[in-house]
């Protein structure tokens, strides 16, 4: 059965998940074992309590991703999924732009690791 990852982040930065497996498999976060990438923004359906249906996810998760920009850093949902992750007490890995600063995001939560990348990957 291949491991589950949410992957948090904004709107806007929503190219990152064309390369997100490949990031996580060069910086050693997964190994080479199939994933599923659990995508809140295409995982929720009309109608559904949206808070619930990512808490759910969050919770079929092994880990969760978030991705950390400028976009991010305002979401009032990428704020929401990484405080539920933390709540769930699941491992939370923040990717962000090398030499941004943005790695440090929620590094006061407990269970948190942190990937700077290079901008084009």
């Amino acid at each position: 059965m291949a491991e589950k990852i949410f992957v948090s982040y904004a709107y806007e930065d929503r190219g990152v998940l064309d390369q997100i497996e490949q990031t996580l498999r060069k910086h050693g976060v997964i190994g080479d074992d199939p994933v599923s990438i659990i995508d809140p923004q295409k995982e929720v359906k009309a109608g559904e309590n949206i808070r619930e249906a990512i808490r759910k996810q969050i919770q079929s998760a092994s880990k969760v991703i978030v991705i950390h920009t400028d976009t991010s850093e305002s979401s009032q949902w990428v704020n929401y999924e990484a405080g539920m992750a933390d709540a769930l007490n699941k491992p939370i890995i923040i990717i962000g732009k090398k030499g941004s600063g943005k790695t440090s995001f929620l590094s006061n939560l407990a269970n948190v690791r942190s990937i700077e990348i290079e901008e084009s990957g």
